[in-house]
């Protein structure tokens, strides 16, 4: 069965490629307010789709119902047997359609789908990897790292930001930026240079919700965050990439 990559350029699905090694990275252009940067920096054998989901795109970036919308599309890139396919989904993902229980419910929904019918005499297997669920951003790239990786090229390629900056660069202040960074931390990496957009970011977003319990990242994740909070809140000892 052919192994895809539901591929975004960030953090997660750079790891993911490197350590899984799929027979096809997808990147489906949902037409987002990101989508332009990420396809800039998309490797080329990355295959490229569209499927303009951005019109039902809400302020906070999420898009109901994608990850139901990008497991369908891969479907089409099965061959003769059928597909497992890998989306970016770590420990400490709270959308629900990055849940086991929603992965389960897309892939009995895909194989009935797929089952032997009129149109189909032979059927087609599909399945959902949720292998990388159990590992946490830091536990991912601790993984790629283990292997032989090299952590600046993990920095320095990937991009993980859902408001740019006009001149293409991460705006330092997102969700996606600030883990991305927490995640880096624990390696003892910290671009002193993003430090005045990301504690302030961190300060206002995590910090209140992770002390009256109701960030919801599990907590090894928010614990992090805390450590990285209390050394840096006021810009000492710090260390660059």
């Amino acid at each position: 069965m052919k192994k895809i990559l539901l591929y975004s350029g960030g953090m997660d699905s750079w790891l993911i490629d490197k350590l899984w090694k799929p027979d096809i990275k997808l990147y489906i252009d949902m037409n987002t307010k990101y989508s332009k940067e990420e396809i800039s920096r998309l490797p080329k054998d990355v295959i490229l789709d569209k499927l303009d989901l951005g019109k039902w795109e809400r302020d906070d970036a999420i898009i109901p119902l994608r990850n139901l919308y990008l497991l369908m599309w891969a479907t089409n890139y099965m061959d003769n047997e059928g597909c497992i396919i890998t989306m970016g989904c770590l420990q400490g993902d709270r959308s629900l359609d990055k849940q086991p229980e929603f992965c389960n419910k897309a892939q009995d929904l895909l194989n009935h789908l797929y089952q032997p019918q009129w149109w189909l005499p032979e059927g087609r297997k599909v399945e959902i990897n949720q292998y990388f669920k159990q590992f946490t951003k830091a536990e991912l790239l601790k993984k790629y790292i283990d292997q032989g990786g090299d952590i600046k090229k993990v920095w320095n390629e990937t991009f993980s930001c859902y408001h740019p900056k006009e001149d293409g660069t991460p705006c330092r202040k997102c969700k996606p930026c600030q883990r991305k960074v927490i995640s880096f931390y624990e390696f003892g990496f910290v671009d002193e240079s993003w430090l005045s957009d990301i504690i302030p970011a961190i300060e206002k977003d995590m910090v209140p919700y992770i002390k009256a319990g109701t960030y919801g990242r599990g907590k090894k994740e928010e614990d992090l965050i805390m450590k990285f909070y209390n050394e840096y809140k006021e810009y000492g000892n710090r260390k660059e990439i």
